[in-house]
């Protein structure tokens, strides 16, 4: 006989998932062991207490629902701030009474009347990766390699790096160095030119084709890194980006094209600073809005394991 009450049993099947070891661990991916997920046993008390659990459930949850969107609405209202600040900073400096001039380029508007504008191209040697699926004879070492995925808007995510093997002659080509400014080739439309600075976080390391590697001569590279992080910026590589479905990439050549607003050394330091600091509020304020969503999602899930237990007295 099927139970009156679903929302109770999909309660009950959720508990015992959380706490019950039904996952297989291999070769790095988790795996639902079906059978053992199968052979739980849970407890189904009389119908009308299953009413009862499910309806304080469905109350309950819901309340701790709405405070995880309301929270997770704050962390995306607090990243349009950040790329909001940066963009009006980096393309208008910190006197908002500054004199401005037509930068020439429709998506990018006026700029400081003092302030320079050159091609990337000018500033930079834009490099691109190596390209994988390559046969190779002779002696081969294992080098790690950045994607797409690792190279994110502002950092870095190296908690999943990929290796490869290539003849030291391949990797040489394709080695980064310290202060080179990524910026990835496409993926998701959102991720075209997003990028930030190297700092030898891994040596040696390559990157891949779809991650150009920006080497500046000429301009600081964590200007550039800001520069690539406005919005000014990802209209620009919107603009010039090839699309297919979902899709999205932008050429090397393009990518040395984009103009670079640069005010001088001294406004630039000050503009980083002052970004700096922002930065660092903003992180703080996200550190919590993080911490409470983890703890609300830990009360979510005791709350549940607690009433189809019987551990609320309700």
């Amino acid at each position: 006989m099927l139970p009156q009450y679903w929302s109770y049993v999909h309660s009950s099947l959720y508990s015992a998932r959380l706490n019950f070891p039904a996952i297989k661990q291999t070769t790095g991916i988790q795996n639902l062991d079906a059978e053992a997920y199968f052979n739980i046993k849970v407890a189904f008390p009389p119908i009308q207490e299953q009413r009862t659990i499910a309806n304080y459930l469905d109350r309950e949850t819901a309340r701790v629902d709405g405070l995880i969107a309301e929270k997770e609405r704050m962390l995306a209202l607090l990243e349009e701030k950040r790329t909001a600040l940066i963009s009006r900073i980096v393309t208008r400096g910190l006197d908002s009474n500054v004199p401005l001039k037509p930068s020439g380029q429709e998506w990018l508007g006026e700029i400081p009347v003092h302030w320079g504008l050159q091609r990337l191209k000018q500033l930079a040697d834009v490099r691109g990766g190596l390209t994988l699926g390559k046969q190779y004879s002779g002696e081969l070492l294992e080098y790690p390699y950045l994607r797409v995925a690792n190279v994110q808007d502002g950092y870095l995510k190296l908690d999943d790096v990929s290796t490869v093997e290539v003849p030291v002659s391949e990797a040489a080509s394709n080695l980064l160095a310290y202060g080179d400014v990524l910026m990835n080739e496409g993926g998701d439309i959102d991720k075209l030119g997003r990028g930030c600075v190297w700092r030898d976080e891994i040596a040696p390391c390559l990157h891949q084709n779809h991650v150009f590697s920006v080497r500046p001569h000429s301009v600081d590279s964590d200007w550039l890194a800001l520069w690539t992080s406005t919005l000014q910026a990802k209209r620009y590589f919107e603009s010039r980006a090839k699309r297919s479905t979902n899709l999205a990439s932008i050429s090397g050549s393009n990518i040395k094209e984009v103009p670079v607003p640069l005010p001088p050394i001294n406004e630039q330091l000050a503009i980083q600073k002052f970004l700096a600091d922002r930065h660092s509020r903003l992180e703080i304020v996200r550190g919590e809005l993080r911490d409470s969503l983890r703890l609300l999602s830990e009360r979510r899930a005791a709350l549940i394991t607690a009433a189809v237990t019987g551990q609320i007295p309700l």
